[in-house]
């Protein structure tokens, strides 16, 4: 009897209040080349993706409903992309980038794309992004513009 009580309580009803989301995310109409995106949804549940080169996500754990939509992308420091792939060669798998704004956000040296687009602060920060999006259940396209 126990047993069955902690499987009801495992799936309860926030196991199935998620969907999937696909876009594109651009900035000034240029696609991003990396970076996250975040859906902040009701009772604290998030969903995340990662952005991938050609400018597109999929988020397969959505929450349901109104969410605030957060977009991050990392830092690039002085030198350039090129700077950051210095040390590639050795230990890709060990050697990482780590935003500097603190949020704990690193990226693999080896994913590392050719060129990174900027983005203004105010999109990585809940109380600062400006983006909202209603999921709904199911599957759906949700294509991010994001404004100078």
């Amino acid at each position: 009897m126990l047993g069955f009580v902690l499987v009801v309580i495992g799936c309860g009803p926030n196991y199935k209040a998620r969907a999937v989301v696909r876009g594109k995310v651009t900035f000034a109409g240029k696609n991003l080349t990396t970076g996250d995106v975040m859906f902040h949804g009701p009772n604290g549940m998030t969903g995340m993706a990662a952005i991938k080169e050609d400018g597109s996500y999929e988020m397969m754990d959505a929450p349901l409903g109104e969410v605030k939509v957060t977009v991050s992308v990392p830092k690039v420091p002085p030198g350039g992309v090129s700077r950051m792939k210095v040390g590639m060669e050795k230990r890709a798998d060990e050697v990482k980038s780590v935003d500097p704004t603190g949020s704990g956000r690193s990226i693999t040296m080896g994913s590392i794309p050719k060129n990174i687009v900027p983005i203004p602060d105010k999109y990585g920060f809940i109380e600062q992004t400006p983006l909202t999006y209603t999921v709904v259940k199911g599957e759906q396209t949700h294509d991010i513009k994001l404004d100078p």
